[in-house]
Formats: C-alpha cells, structure tokens, sequence
C-alpha cells in the first residue's frame, strides 16, 4: 500500500490532519502550494498522496473499470488506517472529491469533515460533453504539460481518465444511494462556469447528505476553484475548517 508516494505539508505536530485527493489527471504537484497554507491558517498537518497509477506512485490505469472512484475510496482508507488517522478531514478535487463522497459514506466514523470541489455525485450529458471536447487534445499535443508530473506514461493517465467517462458502462453512474449515509458536516465547491458539471451536483449532495452542509459556487471560475479563485476559496474552506473546532 505504501508503495503510495506522499508528502507531509503544514503543521507536521498538529492534532488535525487534512487529507487532500488530487484530480483525475492530477498528482501532488498539481495542488502547488494550495494545500500547505489551508494548513497553516486551520492549524493543521496536511497528507498529500498519487494514487495508484499517478505521479510517483507505482501502478497501472490500464483496463479502469466503472468501480475506479470506490476502489480509490478503499485505497485511501488503506492509507488512513497506515498513518493511524482518525476524525480527520477530507479535501477532494474533481474525482477526489468523488472519492471523498464515497470514503465518507462507505466508513461514515473516519471523516470528522468533507470539503470538496467540483465532484460528481451523477454523470450529466455536459459531464460526457466536456470530456469528449478534450478527447482530441492529446494527439494535438495540448496536453504534453503531463509528461511533467505523469512522465511517459501521461498518455495513460489521460485515456484511463478520459476513456471511462465516456464508456457506455459509466453513463448511468451514480453515488446518490451512498452519500445519504454521509454523516460528516461539508462544504460543496463548484465554479458556476465548470465544463464539466452543472450546479445540481452541489445542490444535491447538500440536499441529501445527513451532515450539514455548506455550499460556495464561485463566479468566474471554472474546474478548479483552488486555482482560479484561490484567495476567495482559501477563506472560505479555511473559515469551513476553524470553525470546527
């Protein structure tokens, strides 16, 4: 399991740990320094991994199947229960914040809180159209910028997460049946201009999670909130976390 690559980030000592869960082409680089000052202005260690397959983590994305996103969620429980974690938080990007939704239904005792952005509770026709209008940009060569983080095998990495979105086997996919168990208060993130998702995704994991939630719909923002409005996103989901406590 812990062939898993890792970072520690923040307050190496503190009694609170955030757990952070990249995007489905993303890895640890990809948070930039994001991740290291939410820490530090909640008092808080950071944990920062790739999943399997991604990054500096071994593995293979080869022949993904429509289950990917649980067995993600039961990886990182692997990893939770390796670093002893308990009542800890969980921030999740895009398929991480799936993965997060998931982890936090299926082990409802583990999670002390959820924030997420842009994840998926249900696939949408602009979810399909979003990742189809991406399909031509590897053989164009506008997604290169993976070889830095993914190395040689970037094109993997971008099949495996473009491929599976568009499968016949994903269209009906769905986690609301699950996240009515989550028990854990949430704040729900989403750009109101993301290409790869409608705003129902927020409304409806705040409509039926048992926990309480919080929702903050970016204007002017796409995908990835964390990076295009980082200082509005950085006081809400810091003020989300302090105030836990």
């Amino acid at each position: 399991m812990m062939n898993l690559n890792w970072i520690e980030v923040g307050i190496k000592d503190a009694d609170q740990t955030i757990v952070f869960l990249h995007e489905g082409l993303g890895c640890i680089e990809m948070w930039r320094d994001y991740p290291n000052e939410l820490c530090l202005r909640t008092n808080s260690r950071g944990i920062i991994y790739d999943r399997a397959g991604y990054g500096k983590s071994p593995g293979s994305l080869k022949g993904r199947k429509a289950d990917y996103l649980h067995l993600a969620a039961d990886e990182l429980q692997d990893l939770a229960q390796h670093f002893n974690l308990k009542n800890f938080i969980l921030y999740g990007h895009s398929d991480g914040g799936s993965i997060s939704l998931i982890h936090a239904a299926k082990y409802p005792t583990n999670v002390k809180a959820l924030i997420t952005e842009a994840a998926h509770a249900f696939n949408e026709d602009v979810t399909i159209e979003g990742v189809l209008a991406a399909r031509p940009l590897l053989k164009e060569g506008k997604m290169d910028g993976l070889k830095k983080y993914h190395g040689q095998r970037y094109g993997e990495v971008f099949h495996a997460w473009n491929d599976i979105w568009l499968d016949d086997t994903f269209k009906e996919w769905n986690i609301e049946d699950e996240i009515v168990h989550i028990l854990a208060p949430n704040l729900i993130i989403q750009g109101e201009d993301d290409q790869y998702g409608t705003l129902r995704q927020v409304d409806r994991i705040c409509e039926i999670t048992k926990g309480k939630s919080q929702s903050f719909k970016p204007k002017n923002c796409g995908h990835a909130p964390f990076k295009e409005q980082r200082e509005q996103v950085l006081e809400i989901t810091s003020n989300f976390i302090n105030e836990l406590n």
